[in-house]
């Protein structure tokens, strides 16, 4: 049992208000389900705020992830982060994400912030993601994102 309004984050669908990073990050890796709805007024006191109960049921087997890829939290948050930015505005945006870039490392080593957001935007394009809002993304379509970058030596540690 949760407070309401994160129980309904934790179940969020994509294009929900709601929708955030906490839905992301829980759905990559359980079933979400919102079972009821629980009134303050069923608790003495009651608190000022309604509840929800909800089952999280952990995803078997896990989704295909490298144990060192596993921190694609960075790409979701850097993609949720501006829910309601595309994803090519995102990546080139001026000194927003400078912070970012020094946790992103190339397999090909340093190169200039310049290339590297050139790259991340050959990227969408090349996956359809360019004009898409990370609002509105599924698992699949992370997941699918996920792998683009990491196919193009992107790697988000």
């Amino acid at each position: 049992m949760f407070q309401r309004e994160f129980a309904m984050r934790l179940v969020a669908q994509p294009g929900d208000t709601l929708y955030c990073r906490l839905s992301v990050n829980t759905q990559l890796l359980a079933r979400v389900n919102h079972l009821l709805k629980v009134g303050r007024n069923n608790f003495r006191p009651p608190p000022k705020v309604d509840s929800s109960v909800v089952r999280i049921e952990p995803r078997k087997p896990l989704p295909p992830l490298t144990p060192e890829g596993f921190s694609e939290e960075k790409e979701m948050a850097m993609c949720v982060s501006a829910l309601g930015d595309t994803l090519g505005d995102l990546s080139v945006d001026g000194d927003e994400g400078k912070d970012d870039d020094e946790d992103m490392e190339m397999d090909d080593g340093e190169t200039k912030a310049s290339d590297f957001k050139d790259k991340v935007l050959d990227v969408l394009k090349l996956g359809g993601f360019e004009d898409k809002r990370a609002s509105k993304l599924s698992q699949a379509d992370f997941m699918h994102l996920l792998s683009l970058f990491n196919k193009a030596g992107i790697h988000f540690s």
